[in-house]
C-alpha cells in the first residue's frame, strides 16, 4: 500500500512538472516605430503628414489576447503633458508574430515629442519615444 501511494505521488509530481514545461510565458518585445505598414523604414521622428505606425514582435501570445495602444502628447505647443490623445485595441489573433497598430490623421500632426504605451491584458509591456518635425 506504502508503495503504491510513493508511485501515485510521484506520477503526479511528473504530470505537474511536465505541464508547467510545457506552457510558455508570453514575450513581448522590439517595440519600434516605421513609415511604412511592412515595418522596413524604421524610425523615430515623423513628418506631420505621416501615418504613425508601432510594431512589436509577440511570442507564446494565446489567440484573443487583447493589445491596446495608447497614444500620449508630452511636448506640444498649447496641449497638456501626458494627455492621452487615442486609444486603439486588438485582439491577438495567431495569424502573426509582429503586431501592428496605424494611427492617421486627416490633417497634420501637432510639431512636438509623443509617446505610445502598448497594455496587454491590462499590463504596460512597452512603450515608444517619437517624435513629429518638419
Amino acid at each position: 500500500m506504502k508503495t503504491k501511494n510513493i508511485f501515485i505521488l510521484f506520477a503526479l509530481l511528473a504530470i505537474v512538472f511536465s505541464l508547467g514545461a510545457c506552457s510558455t510565458k508570453p514575450k513581448i518585445s522590439n517595440f519600434y516605430m516605421a513609415k511604412d505598414d511592412q515595418g522596413t523604414n524604421k524610425t523615430t521622428t515623423f513628418a506631420p503628414t505621416d501615418a504613425l505606425i508601432l510594431f512589436f514582435d509577440v511570442n507564446g501570445v494565446r489567440n484573443g489576447t487583447p493589445f491596446e495602444a495608447r497614444w500620449y502628447v508630452l511636448n506640444v505647443a498649447g496641449k497638456d503633458p501626458n494627455t492621452s490623445f487615442q486609444t486603439m485595441d486588438e485582439n491577438y489573433d495567431g495569424s502573426s508574430t509582429t503586431l501592428r497598430f496605424h494611427l492617421a490623421n486627416s490633417g497634420n500632426w501637432p510639431i512636438g515629442q509623443y509617446r505610445v504605451d502598448v497594455y496587454m491584458s491590462g499590463n504596460k509591456v512597452g512603450e515608444v519615444l517619437f517624435s513629429v518635425s518638419q
